[in-house]
């Protein structure tokens, strides 16, 4: 008898606890739904092929006067600049207001850890076209520094053909650097605005699935948040032209994606 009694115990205490659960839970429910509103998350994109181009390109020259650095520099950025012109560019697409001048730091060519001459034989020993007396004090006061004058070039393309064109003309001319090739989308603030409209239009569709499940009917929207930002980061792909190859390399700049994220709440309808 006791233990079918204690057995009949713990069914009921059992029950009980149950039973309390369940009316803890059932009063949130019921406040989540007498809220009468649903929040989601929507997003949008556009696939999109980039229209602008920019390349950047240094010309380098290294020597002891400084103006006739500038002689060469300026002769080499006028080819380049005349190269731009002659397809097209507009100046308004070209800079080259950018110029560095620094001072170089040589290392000597020779390194005397040491030396060891007779008094009647010094003076004999010529570096340089001096005597090491005549060097050791001179050195200092004749050698001029070595300076590098650098300048860069930014070219704008409206079309991936003109940047094709213009990479074979600036190879011939020996420039010293040539950057990666910058590619962005003019229109991109238009095509942002689609991707939002898209954002929207998907944050509603979720609202309407969630809330027909709940078995609630979607009303008006009430509140909508934009969680991204129109901020762009440009592309860059490798410029890479051969001439060895018998057909001249075509650029391909294939396509971008803009991405447009929102968050929206909306009434529930009984």
């Amino acid at each position: 008898m006791n233990i079918s009694f204690m057995a009949h115990s713990l069914k009921k205490l059992k029950t009980n606890c149950l039973t309390l659960t369940c009316l803890l839970i059932l009063p949130m429910q019921a406040f989540a739904f007498d809220s009468g509103e649903i929040e989601v998350t929507g997003q949008g994109s556009v696939v999109i092929t980039p229209d602008q181009f920019s390349l950047t390109l240094t010309i380098t020259e290294r020597g002891r006067v400084p103006s006739k650095l500038k002689a060469l520099v300026d002769k080499k950025s006028n080819s380049v600049i005349s190269a731009a012109k002659n397809l097209g560019i507009r100046g308004t697409n070209i800079t080259s207001a950018r110029v560095n001048l620094r001072i170089v730091e040589e290392r000597p060519s020779i390194q005397v850890q040491g030396i060891e001459l007779n008094r009647a034989r010094q003076g004999s020993v010529f570096i340089d076209g001096q005597s090491i007396n005549q060097q050791s004090s001179n050195v200092n006061d004749h050698k001029k520094p070595l300076f590098e004058l650098s300048r860069q070039i930014m070219v704008g393309f409206n079309k991936i053909d003109d940047y094709d064109s213009f990479l074979e003309q600036i190879i011939k001319l020996n420039v010293s650097h040539i950057s990666s090739l910058s590619m962005t989308v003019e229109a991109r603030g238009e095509y942002y605005q689609q991707a939002l409209l898209q954002a929207i239009s998907h944050a509603k569709q979720k609202a309407q699935r969630m809330s027909k499940q709940a078995g609630r009917n979607l009303g008006e929207i009430v509140f909508i948040k934009e969680m991204s930002s129109n901020h762009y980061s440009p592309m860059y792909a490798e410029a890479m032209m051969s001439d060895t190859s018998p057909k001249v390399h075509t650029s391909q700049v294939g396509s971008q994606t803009i991405t447009a994220r929102v968050s929206a709440k909306f009434r529930l309808k009984d």
